[in-house]
């Protein structure tokens, strides 16, 4: 009776785990359509996984490779060689831009056109993509500390993405807890949240990201997303974005959006304290959202009459403000991004699997943004204002 009962079982626990294994084989088969590159990271919350590649096609289409180090593009020796200027793009996943092929990035957009400047002649130009989805200014300053000073870069560019940055940076207003959050504490900063002071909250944060191996629940995430992602698709009559924080083109009144734009442009500030410290030249990108840069103005004019504003500037502009009072130079690409898109009839955003206008920049925008980013640097370097690059004065 008792060898039968445990033939019973062993059956039945061959059955189960053969099911579950033809199961997880299915769901791998099916995760080819949603790959995931992220893991977890006690720094910073979440990181890209190093050493791995795969199709994208979410959102545009590409080929993705992650470095030894956790980042997208080739591997760079962490010794810059001589004769080269090498610069550091950090953001979220604007730079990251997964949508499109790594050569149609805007950051190998800078590295071409500083390639040709007449200024670099003899040197060679490296531009490193340091861009994480979803990362706020906090993550983006840990960046900074941990790895983008081992390249010894002699620029760097930080892309500020007003769309979602402004929330991702406060710990009242940001709904993904998984990440490190600064707030002010009198004329200083601390390092706050649930993710610092709660080793539990740690160790969710840690099986959340590492449990992704398993699949199970990546398939189930990525599909509801999918669903709901089509049955709310923005239009031109309704140009809302899940992603994005649409009080954002207003001076903020409630005191959590007061205290998140305070805490941004004080890390603002800090990351190009850092930069300073280290010898190299600063630059702050303010990103554009997709209706700033609307190539119908009747459109754009709707949207504006629905916020009660007379444009959609306010945080580029609030973002250049800070920068002349700390003395730092931004470059703020809405304004000729527009141009550009009103001239010649086309979006900077939205691929031919989602909304046109929508989303993240599309090849034309990343063009666009590295050509305007590249010209600011250079502009930057006429100056006199590298240092450690090595051009010779006239």
């Amino acid at each position: 009776m008792m060898r039968k009962a445990i033939s019973i079982t062993a059956l039945v626990l061959f059955g189960v785990g053969l099911a579950l294994g033809v199961l997880d084989i299915g769901i791998r088969i099916a995760n080819r359509r949603f790959p995931y590159f992220y893991r977890y990271d006690e720094a910073r919350g979440w990181a890209l996984n190093p050493d791995t590649q795969g199709v994208y096609r979410r959102e545009g289409h590409s080929f993705l490779r992650i470095n030894s180090d956790g980042f997208r593009g080739p591997d760079y020796p962490k010794e810059k060689p001589p004769g080269t200027v090498r610069v550091a793009v950090i953001g979220d996943s604007y730079v990251e831009a997964m949508q499109v092929a790594e050569d149609k990035t805007f950051t190998s957009v800078i590295q071409r056109h500083l390639s040709a400047d007449p200024l670099l002649h003899g040197k060679k130009v490296e531009a490193l993509n340091f861009g994480i989805d979803g990362y706020g200014t906090a993550q983006e300053l840990i960046t900074l500390r941990d790895h983008v000073w081992a390249y010894q870069p002699d620029i760097v560019v930080l892309a500020v993405f007003l769309g979602n940055d402004i929330r991702n940076n406060s710990v009242v207003l940001e709904g993904d807890q998984c990440r490190p959050f600064y707030e002010l504490d009198g004329n200083s900063m601390k390092l706050t949240g649930p993710f610092i002071t709660s080793p539990s909250y740690r160790l969710w944060c840690q099986a959340r990201f590492d449990y992704r191996d398993l699949r199970f629940l990546d398939l189930i995430k990525n599909s509801i997303a999918l669903i709901t992602s089509r049955a709310s698709a923005p239009t031109a009559d309704h140009p809302v974005e899940q992603a994005i924080n649409y009080s954002i083109y207003k001076p903020p009144t409630e005191k959590s959006w007061q205290d998140a734009w305070a805490i941004t442009e004080r890390l603002i500030t800090m990351v190009r304290d850092e930069t300073v410290k280290h010898g190299a030249m600063f630059l702050a990108v303010t990103e554009d959202t997709g209706i700033q840069v609307w190539p119908k103005p009747a459109a754009r004019a709707k949207f504006e009459r629905t916020l009660g504003v007379n444009d959609l500037f306010y945080p580029d502009r609030r973002i250049a403000e800070l920068g002349q009072r700390e003395g730092f130079a931004v470059l703020t690409l809405s304004q000729p991004l527009r141009e550009y898109a009103e001239e010649h009839h086309v979006f900077l955003h939205g691929f031919s699997n989602t909304p046109q206008g929508f989303g993240h920049w599309n090849e034309i925008g990343h063009e666009q943004a590295g050509t305007a980013i590249a010209a600011k640097l250079g502009q930057m370097l006429a100056a006199g204002q590298c240092p450690s690059c090595g051009i010779a004065r006239p």
